[in-house]
């Protein structure tokens, strides 16, 4: 009869650094498609934060991420990933990180993301998406929209393979940002402005928020697809 601690000792002991590494891998790719979209988001959210603020000039820019502001309509919240306030705008930025190939314009509802193995996957037109934010913004502010800028900067290694307004960048959102210089609003508008985004961040419960932000995106959709019935 076989000894069990022998058969422990001799089979199972030697291959237990390989089952543990095996499972370990195993866990973490379950998490990581389980939460894909969350982390893409964390690291876009941290690139932007710890990288583009922090080199910004605070005398004359103020940064703010993961806003959820009133939409100009009235039906609910729409959330808003970075805003950066200066003498020289209002910044509205819009990330996407993204890879493979990206096809638009600025007048196209749906943009296609290609990748080498020919899958396509298609995205609403951030362009069209910031203009929201932007609306919104202006409504929460009371500054009009030609003060705000809007951009929308693509950092996950992907080309554009089709011509796409200067606004929409792949690199240097830092460089983007600094290098425009007409000044668009007075101090006392750009201390308002700083005012009234810190303020909504102070009063803003983020998961209650974000649930109200989806369950508006859900009510629409559906609503959209009723009237296309």
């Amino acid at each position: 009869m076989t000894d069990p601690n022998a058969l422990f000792t001799t089979l199972i002991k030697p291959a237990l650094p390989i089952f543990l590494v095996v499972f370990v891998i195993y866990v973490a790719r379950f998490i990581y498609r389980r939460f894909k979209s969350s982390f893409k988001g964390s690291l876009g959210e941290a690139l932007v934060t710890q990288g583009t603020f922090c080199l910004l000039d605070k005398e004359h820019y103020r940064g703010f991420s993961d806003l959820y502001v009133p939409r100009p309509d009235g039906d609910g919240l729409t959330q808003v990933d970075h805003v950066v306030v200066s003498p020289f705008g209002i910044f509205v930025i819009e990330t996407k990180n993204y890879g493979g190939w990206i096809y638009g314009s600025e007048h196209q509802a749906k943009w296609t993301q290609t990748f080498g193995s020919g899958a396509k996957v298609s995205f609403q037109n951030p362009i069209w998406q910031n203009r929201l934010h932007i609306a919104a913004l202006a409504k929460l502010l009371n500054v009009t929209e030609s003060k705000f800028r809007s951009v929308i900067f693509f950092m996950g290694g992907s080309t554009f393979k089709t011509e796409l307004p200067e606004y929409v960048i792949d690199t240097s959102l830092t460089g983007y940002i600094t290098e425009i210089e007409e000044v668009l609003l007075k101090p006392e508008e750009v201390a308002a402005a700083n005012e009234a985004l810190t303020a909504l961040v102070a009063r803003t419960n983020k998961r209650a928020a974000n649930r109200e932000h989806l369950a508006g995106i859900k009510r629409r959709m559906g609503e959209r697809a009723q009237g296309g019935a």
